[in-house]
């Protein structure tokens, strides 16, 4: 578990020097086993984690080891665990520009970004739910068995993963393609791929990059955003 613990502290700094949450915003999970799940306790800042601030709970939000509480978002975390045994990883951030988009009305379900193709695939935004409150997990239910990427609407990301870092990961990717999506709009309307060239980056990504976690298929018309 020490191990695992390094990692949450090593994702936490990140997560914070990149911008991806402030102040106490966030947080992160690991399975540790069928029935364990090491979380982050409410209220801590994820840039200065220690291993006190890890709390270890059941699949049901049991505490079973803990210093403090768990995250008041813990809900979402178990209702991913729940879901998708293949999970091992989970991390909910506050990224600004997949934020802004929100608020914005436009989404990443389209094919723009070969990388977002071919590590997200189209990326769906949840209904509206309030912080901390059962909402969150049932905005998530309709998705989380289909992808592994989400933008929770006006509150902020959900990625999961094999690792804390391939769940990391998948957080930049979607925060850098939010961000040039929004820089692109300052200057026009954008166009996504085209249907013959995401056809051809799926086959790379079955073929050649051989990922096998899910994404959502992109809607069959594309028009300008």
């Amino acid at each position: 578990m020490d191990e695992i613990k390094q990692q949450m502290i090593h994702i936490g700094r990140k997560l914070y020097d990149k911008g991806l949450v402030v102040a106490t915003e966030g947080n992160m999970s690991c399975r540790l086993s069928d029935e364990r799940i090491l979380v982050t306790a409410s209220g801590v800042c994820k840039g200065e984690l220690t291993p006190a601030d890890l709390v270890v709970v059941d699949l049901a939000g049991k505490m079973l080891h803990s210093n403090g509480g768990p995250s008041t978002e813990m809900q979402m975390h178990l209702e991913v665990y729940r879901s998708r045994p293949d999970v091992k990883a989970v991390i909910h951030a506050h990224p600004p520009y997949c934020i802004s988009l929100t608020l914005a009305g436009v989404s990443l379900d389209r094919p723009f970004l070969p990388e977002s193709v071919l590590l997200l695939g189209s990326v769906p935004t949840t209904q509206y739910g309030r912080p901390s409150t059962e909402q969150i997990p049932q905005s998530i239910r309709a998705y989380i068995e289909k992808t592994d990427s989400l933008i929770l609407h006006r509150h902020g990301s959900l990625t999961v993963g094999k690792t804390l870092t391939e769940a990391y990961h998948k957080l930049e990717v979607m925060e850098n393609t939010a961000k040039i999506i929004w820089l692109a709009k300052q200057v026009g309307p954008i166009q996504p791929l085209d249907k013959s060239e995401l056809d051809e980056l799926l086959k790379l990504r079955e073929q050649v990059y051989r990922m096998e976690f899910p994404i959502l298929p992109f809607k069959k018309f594309f028009k300008l955003v």
